[in-house]
């Protein structure tokens, strides 16, 4: 067996897609064809996940113009967890919790988070933000 020529093949008759799709048959795949149904991974291949995404969600938040407004690390962590859990695209629509952020209004921040579809989904997560965002302190643990 050639490994190099083996890689190559499968290169070539997988293709190289870097976001997930559903293939002919309607399974979610991602890269050179990998299964995402069917992958399993372990405790030290989600950390390097996490890592990535936190890594992600750190440089998309810091492109946001209000970045410069959070002026506590609870305030800027909350901010990237947001961008983590829902994308910058997505945190892009709350419009009016951008602009409380701006003019450094954290009840009107705290009170846009609230009203939003986002807050009914993601529960708890959405009350220990919210309050870290308000106060600008981190929660007591």
């Amino acid at each position: 067996m050639n490994e190099e020529k083996l890689t190559a093949l499968v290169k070539k008759h997988e293709g190289l897609r870097l976001r997930a799709y559903q293939d002919s048959v309607g399974v979610w795949t991602i890269g050179y064809g990998t299964n995402l149904q069917s992958l399993v991974i372990d405790e030290p291949m989600a950390a390097k996940f996490l890592d990535l995404g936190i890594f992600s969600a750190k440089i998309a938040a810091k492109m946001f113009p209000e970045w410069a407004f959070l002026d506590t690390d609870a305030r800027q962590n909350a901010f990237i967890d947001m961008v983590y859990n829902i994308g910058p695209n997505r945190l892009a629509f709350f419009k009016k919790m951008l602009e409380a952020i701006r003019r450094q209004d954290w009840n009107t921040v705290a009170k846009e988070m609230l009203d939003s579809k986002w807050a009914t989904q993601v529960g708890q997560r959405a009350l220990t933000l919210i309050a870290m965002m308000q106060t600008g302190n981190f929660p007591q643990e």
